[in-house]
């Protein structure tokens, strides 16, 4: 089936111009299926075949050509939807604490922390410890509630 795959549509037009579409580009690739599913007479399985899609990928991008025109068949973003809460700032903060005071362990950094007004918990603090070559400090007390990642 691999073989059968186009990598690129040429569209003959008057006085023997062509267009070339690049199917390797993928919002270009879905472009021409929704387009081809509008205007075509061919079956949806067909067309979605044609372009290496499933019919139900098919629905999809339609689908969202209708609401959405360019944005609903772009690339979405991948990887982490909102900024981490550990900033380069928060780091410094963390090993400032622990090195003013070499006794405090990870919770009660993170009591330190919260008391400041940050939203940590004591696992993030942990990490950047570990991530810094810190060793950590681990009493045995049971972690307060708002330390603990419980919320």
């Amino acid at each position: 089936m691999l073989g059968d795959i186009i990598n690129e549509i040429v569209i003959e037009g008057e006085k023997g111009k062509r267009f070339i579409v690049d199917l390797d580009d993928s919002v270009q690739r879905r472009y021409e299926l929704v387009r081809e599913l509008k205007l075509s007479g061919k079956s949806k399985e067909e067309i979605c075949a044609k372009y290496n899609y499933s019919r139900v990928m098919g629905h999809t991008y339609e689908k969202a050509w209708g609401n959405n025109t360019w944005e609903g068949i772009m690339d979405k973003k991948k990887g982490p939807k909102k900024k981490s809460k550990r900033t380069e700032y928060l780091e410094k903060r963390i090993l400032e604490i622990r090195f003013k005071n070499s006794e405090k362990d990870m919770y009660e950094i993170t009591d330190t922390l919260i008391d400041e007004g940050y939203d940590v918990s004591s696992r993030t603090v942990a990490r950047v410890l570990s991530d810094h070559g810190v060793t950590l400090k681990k009493r045995g007390r049971k972690p307060n509630p708002h330390t603990s990642g419980e919320r």
